[in-house]
């Protein structure tokens, strides 16, 4: 049988094919389909099963990762949503945490609340933080409710958020078996199954995403499941989660806030692999696509997570300036910085790079597609790095000429300087760009980057690897054979895995082995119901519990591991020991003599015994070639240097080599600047030393 792993970018979709008999990987990219992105997937998924005599009946698995989610919600695309909500805080999505991103910024601004104050309705419900009913639900406001949304408003879509109902589900229950009664077409999200922790906006705005883009996810995936059952498949579809795991369609439909980062998510997840084949546990991951850089640090070969973002930001690169999301994520920054950024001179002489991107449709100006406007792919093409015969396999031929003429009009000219010196200021910028970003990132996590490796991933980041790593004093780069698609690699080698959480707040001292065996338990069922239908046995699955801790009266709590404790073994001794570890380590320093506190349990179930290799390829087809030479520009102080151009599959397993250098592969091109020293593994791997 075979797994085949689809993730969707903003310009290429990358596809990663595995014979689970022989464990030869093959990899493919086909362009992305803005439309639809399921045609291009589906259209590459076709071409990559034929190439390789594969019919979809072959096929166990398909593992996808998908951009949708984030997508809708930057363009605005979602469904028409409705909120319910306990009388007195209909406004908690406009008036948020009353707190500023940005202190300086008068004229900051916020984007509009996904659902808009004429269709947030009240309750006149109430359940106080112990989750005892003090105002009980009345059946037929929520009856008139649901037709004033549905009828008046058109609504496809409600989102259900009441006070405390992290403590107490009954009130969001008896909303939804109304709104069953009324309308049982209409989707609806409940916070207290969606998101059962402490924090009103937070747990609102969560609800309210999920709400906005559960009608899109599940058009989407039942899309892509017929079309693959028409085509003869018979396996089963899994989704990738922004936490590093795979769930099954049915829970992807009903939580696709899970999906928001899904693509960068299995990046990282190939990075940790990667960077462990060659003996790296402290990794930075390097992804670089069309559209979107990511970065994220690796230690000690963990990945790191974090449980609260923002998304569709108003500005950026101001954190903040979202919507709030409550998730499980794999820690990592993204900047609209990609091959297909758009580049562009200010109004003080200056050149700019994205973060408009001119994605797949026109692309790039040498796609010869129709784009007009100058890119990074388009200097890279300047510069020497990509040659316009071989690139994507030969199946898109570069347009050369018409890249110069437009970089000539648009960006040499207005800086009076030639049109490659416009195109390395593009390079430069935008590899600025991103430099600024992970330092920014690096040090808000306390990190320095110096003795870190790097693994660079996507279509654009083994070319840009050499001047990031650099700038970031990071001495050795791995690019791994396969790269270019290294988010779908990530995506065949994911555990199936679900974390569960839900807030009851307690001081610690008052808590016995019965209360958190109690707070536990259901989270086990629901990750174990999860688990079950991804084919897991929950019995033989790992548990990993953590809790989410704090001194009484502070305003943010830490994540407190209780590493090597079953649920029957978590005792109040065991946590107070966790938690005085777990503060060491954060805030380097001893605990304070003040009470502590539990707000959120957390329980993770996971595939046991799910160790990931790096993927192992089929051996490259073509024999060992002498280089093809061509002039390469690496900036003024160097120039144009006759550099020597590979194509990887002919190089020479265990060779070294020194820079400059350009390997070529279809689906990404490595670049070693002159002072660097390039080996070639036995598994094709490149390793850039930088001198």
């Amino acid at each position: 049988m075979f797994t085949l792993g689809i993730d969707i970018g903003g310009t290429f979709t990358d596809f990663t094919l595995v014979d689970q008999r022989e464990g030869e990987v093959t990899i493919d990219k086909e362009p992305t389909t803005p439309e639809n992105p399921a045609e291009g997937a589906l259209t590459g998924t076709r071409r990559i099963l034929d190439e390789n005599g594969v019919e979809f009946g072959d096929l166990g698995t398909v593992i996808h990762g998908t951009t949708l989610v984030s997508n809708t919600l930057i363009e605005g695309t979602g469904a028409t949503t409705g909120l319910l909500t306990t009388e007195g805080v209909r406004d908690v999505l406009k008036l948020r945490r009353g707190s500023r991103y940005d202190m300086f910024d008068w004229g900051m601004a916020y984007p509009d609340p996904l659902v808009p104050r004429q269709r947030r309705l009240e309750l006149d419900e109430r359940l106080n933080d112990d989750g005892e009913v003090v105002e009980p639900l009345d059946r037929r406001e929520v009856r008139e409710r649901a037709r004033e949304l549905v009828e008046d408003h058109g609504v496809d879509s409600v989102a259900v958020s009441l006070l405390h109902a992290y403590e107490s589900p009954q009130h969001e229950q008896l909303v939804a078996e109304v709104l069953e009664e009324e309308y049982p077409e209409l989707n609806v999200s409940l916070s207290s199954e969606v998101v059962p922790v402490i924090r009103e906006y937070e747990r609102t705005s969560t609800t309210a995403i999920n709400a906005y883009v559960a009608p899109v996810v599940e058009e989407y995936l039942d899309f892509l499941r017929t079309e693959l059952r028409d085509e003869g498949f018979t396996g089963e579809v899994y989704m990738m989660t922004s936490s590093g795991g795979i769930v099954d369609v049915s829970t992807a439909k009903a939580e696709p806030i899970r999906l928001v980062e899904s693509g960068p998510a299995a990046g990282v997840l190939a990075s940790r692999i990667f960077g462990q084949d060659h003996g790296n546990d402290d990794v930075f991951s390097f992804d670089m696509g069309g559209t979107t850089a990511k970065g994220s640090i690796i230690e000690d070969a963990d990945v790191r997570m974090k449980y609260r973002t923002d998304v569709a930001r108003e500005h950026r690169f101001k954190e903040g300036s979202g919507y709030d999301l409550v998730s499980p994520l794999i820690d990592l920054t993204e900047i609209g910085a990609g091959g297909g950024s758009i580049a562009s001179v200010n109004d003080v002489g200056l050149v700019e790079v994205g973060p408009e991107s001119a994605g797949s449709d026109p692309g790039p100006v040498c796609y010869n597609q129709g784009g007009e406007r100058p890119t990074v792919t388009d200097a890279s093409l300047l510069l020497g790095y990509l040659n316009p015969e071989t690139f994507y396999g030969g199946r898109m031929d570069l347009a050369t000429e018409q890249t110069r003429s437009v970089f000539e009009a648009e960006l040499a000219d207005p800086l009076d300087v030639s049109v490659t010196e416009a195109a390395w200021q593009v390079f430069e910028v935008v590899n600025e760009n991103m430099v600024t970003a992970f330092r920014e990132y690096a040090a808000s996590r306390g990190i320095d980057t110096r003795g870190l490796s790097m693994t660079a991933l996507g279509g654009a980041g083994p070319a840009h690897a050499f001047r990031v790593a650099r700038k970031l004093d990071i001495e050795d780069v791995v690019c791994p054979y396969g790269a270019g698609v290294g988010s779908s690699i990530g995506l065949t080698e994911a555990p199936r895995m679900y974390e569960a959480s839900a807030t009851s707040q307690a001081v610690l001292s008052t808590l016995s082995a019965e209360d958190f065996q109690r707070q536990f338990e259901p989270l086990y069922e629901e990750a174990a119901d999860v688990l079950a239908r991804a084919d897991i046995q929950p019995a033989e699955a790992d548990v990993h519990l953590s809790l989410d801790m704090r001194h009484v009266d502070q305003g943010h709590e830490i994540k407190v591991p209780l590493d090597g404790h079953a649920i029957e073994d978590v005792t109040t001794e065991a946590v107070r020991e966790a938690f005085e570890r777990a503060y060491r380590e954060t805030f380097n320093r001893e605990t304070l003599d003040f009470p502590v506190e539990v707000l959120t349990y957390r329980l993770e179930l996971s595939e046991a015994d799910h160790d990931a290799e790096a993927a192992e390829f089929a051996a490259p087809a073509g024999d060992v070639e002498d280089p093809d030479p061509r002039e390469v520009y690496f900036g003024s102080g160097v120039g144009r240097v006759e550099t020597d151009a590979y194509r990887w599959e002919n190089l020479e397993a265990g060779r070294t080599l020194e820079g400059p250098l350009v390997v070529e592969a279809d689906q990404t091109t490595v670049v070693a600047d002159p002072e660097s020293t390039v080996e070639v593994a036995d598994n094709y791997d490149i390793t850039i030393t930088l001198q």
